[in-house]
């Protein structure tokens, strides 16, 4: 199996433009995809998978990293937990971002690599906030192709 991580953004959503803002990056939503298009992640929808559908982003770059499709299958163990609405305020509040009743696209891609033990960001740093941004800036992930 092919899992990547995709970072994306859609220039004409507004909520895109408001986490962009915020993070001061191009950034907006990251999850994992699959060879065949399927993604897996956290949206206002909840956590879950979800078939294949073309989607008007904007701006679309895949990544890999150690142990990714380890942290894909800890990942799908959240399916089904709800969208962490708390995070978006939390951006601005610097809320503790591990809480595992919720989750936030970014705080469950960062989460999942923990579990598995290949930590995205310095483990010894103290975060309170996981954006997408911040998974840019990890030194673990490296562009990829699919």
């Amino acid at each position: 199996m092919k899992v990547l991580l995709q970072i994306v953004t859609d220039w004409r959503d507004p909520v895109s433009w408001a986490i962009r803002f915020s993070t001061r990056s191009w950034a907006s939503h990251a999850e994992f995809v699959l060879r065949n298009g399927t993604t897996f992640g956290a949206r206002c929808s909840g956590v879950r998978l979800r078939a294949y559908e073309p989607r008007p982003y904007s701006h679309v770059e895949w990544f890999s990293a150690p142990e990714i499709e380890y942290a894909y299958e800890w990942a799908r163990t959240q399916a089904g937990k709800k969208y962490d609405f708390s995070a978006i305020a939390g951006i601005a509040t610097n809320r503790n971002w591990r809480d595992q009743s919720r989750w936030f696209c970014s705080e469950l891609i960062a989460a999942s690599f923990e579990q598995v033990g290949a930590p995205l960001l310095n483990p010894e740093t103290k975060v309170w906030r996981i954006t997408p941004r911040d998974l840019l800036l990890s030194t673990q992930i490296w562009p990829a192709h699919f």
